[in-house]
């Protein structure tokens, strides 16, 4: 990722900006985020994307297209150069002088990690908030993850409460026999 820059661009053209450098034909990431908004109306969530930071994209850039992404309209000031720590970060060190630990600096590399993974997360977050149900009340089920691994629970009903994004299932489990009401994400279950 040598001749990467961050750009600034004018506020929620982030994406705009992203589209018009990839169209020339360079390699563009503008981070963003899946957000959800409840409408009255509609009486549902709508989801959409909005950037993660708000004015910033970052590109690779070879010399011979700088003038062209200086000159697009949305683009404020010069793009600034990375460094090779701004990508790659600063592991945790101790100092030389007084042998305290500094703790390790992220880069962009990094960042871009954590944020797919967030946007990922969203993801299946919003496949869940429009899951249809397959299970049938007293089917057998497994739990994949969670504190009950490996449990097996009877299926009971689809919960879906206001102040969650999403359906959750909840199952009867036999722990310490006596049935138990535990709430769980659809995609931590399987057929037993």
């Amino acid at each position: 990722m040598t001749n990467t820059y961050a750009i600034n661009t004018t506020r929620n053209q982030e994406f705009a900006v992203a589209t018009e450098i990839e169209a020339i034909g360079l390699k563009c990431w503008a981070p963003k985020r899946l957000d959800s908004r409840y409408i009255k109306e509609k009486r549902e969530a709508v989801w959409y994307d909005r950037p993660y930071v708000p004015k910033l994209i970052f590109a690779v850039i070879p010399a011979i297209y700088w003038r062209d992404v200086f000159n697009l309209k949305h683009v404020i000031g010069k793009p600034v150069a990375l460094s090779s720590r701004d990508l790659d970060g600063v592991p945790g060190h101790y100092k030389k002088t007084d042998g305290s630990w500094c703790p390790p600096v992220y880069g962009l590399k990094q960042f871009k990690a954590s944020v797919t993974a967030e946007y990922d997360d969203a993801k299946r977050m919003q496949a869940n908030s429009s899951y249809q149900c397959k299970y049938v009340p007293g089917q057998a089920l497994e739990i994949l993850s969670g504190p009950f691994e490996g449990f097996k629970g009877e299926f009971e009903k689809i919960v879906k409460e206001a102040y969650k994004g999403y359906p959750q299932l909840r199952l009867s489990v036999d722990i310490l026999g006596r049935g138990t009401r535990v709430d769980i994400d659809p995609d931590h279950v399987r057929v037993s």
